[in-house]
């Protein structure tokens, strides 16, 4: 007959001791390859948020790099107030000043028209041979082939949907007696000297021609040019400026003009180009925000499990780096790099106490309002460079081997893809990833334990039924004996 379970046999009670066992057993492991998982886990989501607050600060020096401190704005006094005249926008090396504009005249593009009573309707045929006409303007060209009995009006949509078209546009106007149907052709194409030209392969299309074939008079052709290409002009500070568009680039150094409509006679805008100082002072404090985000988040990454008086009970954990002497290291670097010297900003704006900027007591940056030993606050040094030194703050930190290159070539040595935190991380990965190869053999090896145990009790559970049987046996055959019983 076959045993069910565990102590069957026997009477013992040998699958609670098998169960006991295994859970002795599985526990102990368990609890070893949990704490180890979980120190994993954590220092793994530490060197995360260490990885993150560095790339963050790395950011803003990003946003302080170059010439990225040099802002200008650009403001415009409009002579009227329901109308835009002028815009501008100027590069962080543009000259602060203020500028009287006249914007004299548009650009404009040319006009080409039919004589009158060349057509008498939009259904006139234009050529009974077939050709190409070419329009150039300012280098440009496109062809539209002519077909034999063409109609105005197919010739009109055969050029607003050519290929290439570079922005010529094709209309018909029906004026009536005296002039009849006429062929207007405006080019977009703007500055003088850039009149709108048509050619073509031959005679019979000399009518739809500013050129006609074979002829070298520009002037030569059916079409005329009723308004000429022209340059805008704008009067600065009582010198023209000219452009073959609306943009003028550079009329006034690193500032771009665009004019939109004529100023009115004597009512001239006005432009003043400044310093952008509120753009400035934002970016550094956030800089400053960053820096002290960085410090904080490495305070609570490393900071000491804190024991009662009994020197048992905690009080708190500690941070989940604080056994990583990497990440003091990290910010001791970087704030050592912080209070250095940097040639950039010259000599009288060469680090960043010259700019305003301290150490607090709790190790963070802060633009102080208090005055110290009788000199000036920070805040003080602060506004003085921003109205007196303004340029020099983008060289403190954007110029060579200045603050922002500095640090960032720092920090890139952790935050890259082979730098130091990029690598640890790497490596708490593999170890997790073994953690679990570990947790996986140890459930195969348990079942193979559980089974051997199964196996061994269940041969002595087995062994000791058939001691008791043979044990009951005997006692049963000695009771059958003559006087056993006294």
């Amino acid at each position: 007959m076959a045993i069910r379970s565990l102590g069957a046999a026997s009477g013992l009670d040998l699958e609670s001791l098998v169960t006991q066992l295994v859970t002795v057993e599985r526990n102990t492991k368990e609890t070893r390859l949990d704490a180890t998982k979980k120190e994993l886990d954590s220092s793994l989501s530490g060197f995360g948020k260490l990885k993150s607050a560095l790339t963050k600060f790395k950011d803003t020096l990003t946003a302080l790099g170059d010439d990225k401190l040099r802002a200008r704005t650009t403001s415009i006094k409009q002579p009227t107030d329901t109308k835009t005249y002028l815009e501008a926008k100027s590069s962080g090396t543009a000259a602060p000043g203020s500028f009287d504009i006249k914007v004299k005249s548009l650009a404009t593009g040319s006009r080409i028209e039919s004589a009158n009573e060349a057509y008498t309707s939009p259904s006139a045929v234009i050529s009974a041979t077939a050709g190409k006409l070419t329009f150039e303007a300012d280098g440009k060209t496109f062809d539209v082939n002519v077909k034999a009995n063409m109609t105005l009006d197919e010739f009109r949509k055969a050029v607003n949907s050519a290929s290439g078209n570079f922005g010529v546009s094709a209309n018909i106007i029906n004026a009536g007696e005296g002039v009849g149907t006429k062929l207007v052709l405006t080019s977009s194409i703007t500055g003088e000297g850039n009149e709108l030209k048509i050619t073509s392969d031959n005679a019979e299309l000399d009518s739809l021609s500013t050129q006609a074939f074979g002829n070298s008079d520009p002037a030569s052709g059916g079409l005329d040019v009723a308004i000429k290409a022209a340059n805008a002009e704008v009067v600065i500070d009582g010198i023209s400026v000219f452009s073959e568009n609306n943009t003028f680039t550079n009329a006034i150094q690193d500032t771009e003009l665009t004019v939109l409509a004529v100023t009115p006679d004597a009512n001239n805008a006005t432009l003043t180009i400044d310093t952008d100082k509120k753009a400035a002072e934002d970016k550094i404090k956030a800089f400053m925000n960053a820096y002290n985000s960085l410090l904080s988040e490495v305070e609570t990454l490393t900071k000491n499990r804190t024991l009662g008086d009994d020197g048992k009970t905690v009080i708190s954990e500690g941070g989940a780096l604080s056994s990583d002497p990497m990440v003091r290291s990290i910010m001791s670097q970087v704030t050592k790099t912080l209070g250095s010297a940097f040639s950039s900003g010259g000599a009288e704006l060469n680090n960043l106490y010259a700019l305003g900027i301290t150490f607090n007591d709790q190790g963070k940056l802060e633009i102080s309002t208090t005055s110290l030993y009788g000199g000036d606050s920070g805040r003080q040094r602060f506004d003085n460079v921003l109205e007196n030194n303004y340029d020099k703050i983008a060289d403190l930190f954007g110029g060579d081997d200045g603050i922002s290159e500095s640090l960032d070539e720092l920090i890139s040595q952790f935050t890259n893809r082979d730098g130091l935190l990029v690598n640890k991380e790497t490596s708490l990965k593999d170890q997790l990833k073994n953690n679990t190869k570990d947790r996986e053999a140890f459930e195969r090896y348990i079942v193979s334990y559980e089974d051997t145990l199964r196996q061994r009790y269940g041969a002595l559970d087995s062994t000791l039924g058939q001691l008791q049987s043979t044990s009951s046996y005997l006692v049963q055959q000695l009771a059958n004996l003559p006087k056993y019983g006294s």
